[in-house]
């Protein structure tokens, strides 16, 4: 009889491990699907960025790839803290400061100016505004988008 327990207890741990190592395995594949979709959103952030000529229709362009980019770099850091057993909430806001102290991400504040002017240019259209973030993806969101890039494939290897 002690026997059967002791068998019917190791099975319990058994699948509970086997359970623990599936759930990280499927946030790990989760991590690599964010990376590689942040990866071909900086690509098309590149396309714009390499236009020569700044018309209107580029510089939405530019913003609406921003726009794009960044929700897929947030959501990227977020898979990667998830992988690694970090139950950080799914938002932006939640994610930059874990990141930072993690350190993925070495600007918390020009991240923080990111999310900002992310949050401004999906809720309304100013010309101001628009030539503000156009100047500002071209100076600094890429260059920390693909130190975050980096800094993601590094840590996945």
């Amino acid at each position: 009889m002690r026997n059967c327990a002791r068998r019917a207890s190791s099975l319990r741990r058994c699948r509970l491990h086997c359970s623990v190592r599936g759930e990280a395995m499927a946030q790990q594949e989760r991590f690599l699907l964010a990376l590689q979709h942040f990866d071909k959103a900086l690509a098309r952030l590149h396309e714009v960025l390499a236009e020569p000529a700044e018309t209107a229709i580029v510089r939405d362009a530019l913003i609406q790839r921003f726009e794009f980019t960044f929700e897929a770099a947030w959501k990227a850091a977020y898979r990667w803290l998830r992988a690694r057993g970090n139950d950080v909430d799914e938002e932006a806001a939640a994610v930059i400061p874990e990141a930072f102290a993690r350190r993925l991400i070495a600007d918390e504040k020009g991240w923080g100016d990111m999310r900002r002017f992310r949050n401004k240019t999906s809720h309304t259209y100013d010309e101001a505004l628009a030539m503000q973030v156009a100047a500002f993806v071209r100076q600094d969101a890429v260059r920390l988008f693909e130190a975050l890039l980096a800094t993601l494939r590094e840590r996945s290897a």
